[in-house]
């Protein structure tokens, strides 16, 4: 009986562990979840910011061009 008992702290133990282990994991995953948005947000504001930069810089190209046009 008591063997029997022992036996069976040690499954609860082992179940307790692993239901632990678990918990963390998806803790684990809930972050890693938070970082990939965050990383996804940055990267769409970076293309954003990008494209932002093309358009400015081909307005000057525009206007260099048309003045170096006038100067003519």
């Amino acid at each position: 009986m008591i063997q029997f008992v022992k036996t069976n702290a040690v499954l609860l133990a082992l179940v307790a562990v692993i239901l632990y282990q678990q918990s963390e994991l998806k803790e684990v995953e809930r972050t890693l979840n938070y970082i990939y948005a965050a990383v996804q947000t940055n990267n769409t504001d970076i293309q954003a910011t990008k494209e932002e930069v093309w358009v400015v810089s081909d307005l000057l190209v525009a206007i260099y061009e048309e003045e170096a046009a006038a100067a003519k």
